[in-house]
Parts: structure tokens; sequence; C-alpha cells
């Protein structure tokens, strides 16, 4: 699955923070400027469904 998260920074890395949690995480990205005079960022999340413990 692909996730795109576009917040904050701070809210954006707390957000990849709990995806990581969550799921099984095959990449994050780094934060990325949003286009214009935003100051979101968005940062990309490529990961799978964890495997039930």
């Amino acid at each position: 699955m692909k996730i795109r998260i576009i917040g904050l920074p701070e809210e954006a890395t707390q957000a990849a923070n709990l995806i990581a949690r969550t799921f099984d995480v095959i990449e994050i990205s780094d934060p990325m400027p949003c286009r214009g005079t935003s100051r979101n960022v968005r940062i990309y999340a490529e990961v799978r469904p964890a495997e039930p413990e």
C-alpha cells in the first residue's frame, strides 16, 4: 500500500511514526515541502499490513 501524509512538519512526522508502529514499513520518504506558500509537507509511506502476532 502507498500512503501520502500531508500536514505541518511535526504532525506529518508524528503520523509517519504511528504508521510505522501499525504497519510493516517498506519505505518512508523524507518530508518534502508542498507547493506554493504552504507550510505543509508531504511524506510518502509504502507499507504492508502487519502480520498478526
